[in-house]
């Protein structure tokens, strides 16, 4: 790609050498292959549904915590659920949750003129994908209810 580098001058290669991008990601290339099989294994409709069915009870279930508030309910959305819990900072909601061994992503995920315009400072986010399973939500409505013993 380079003919020569030094701290005062970089000289490029040329043409088609200096394209060169060196070696190819050979690995990532043949394990997106394998996922790929996987996920035709599964069939795409299958996950799909799966996943539709974890946002609906994951959904219902944290709706009927006393204090948390659900962001985001398009009809069509992806299996995420975005949520505030009354008083509990979400980075506060996301530190317990992990110490509970529960994954969830916090902050304003990369949506800060919406989160604005709405004055949600931050949300906790739980991604729920064709591994996860009922129970794994059950688990998670628990911590939260832990959540709010602990800044009760």
């Amino acid at each position: 790609m380079i003919s020569s580098v030094s701290f005062e001058k970089t000289t490029y290669n040329t043409v088609p050498y200096k394209f060169e991008a060196g070696t190819p990601n050979i690995a990532a290339t043949i394990g997106l292959g394998a996922a790929i099989d996987y996920v035709n294994s599964l069939g795409i409709e299958n996950l799909a549904r799966h996943e539709h069915e974890l946002l609906v009870y994951a959904t219902e279930k944290l709706s009927q915590i006393p204090g948390v508030r659900i962001i985001g309910t398009a009809r069509e959305k992806a299996s995420v659920v975005s949520f505030v819990l009354d008083g509990v900072h979400p980075h506060d909601v996301g530190t317990v949750l992990d110490q509970e061994g529960i994954a969830v992503r916090t902050g304003h995920h990369c949506a800060q003129p919406l989160m604005e315009r709405f004055k949600v400072p931050a949300t906790a986010r739980a991604s729920l994908a064709f591994y996860n399973t009922k129970e794994e939500i059950d688990t998670l409505a628990e911590a939260i209810e832990k959540v709010k013993q602990i800044f009760g």
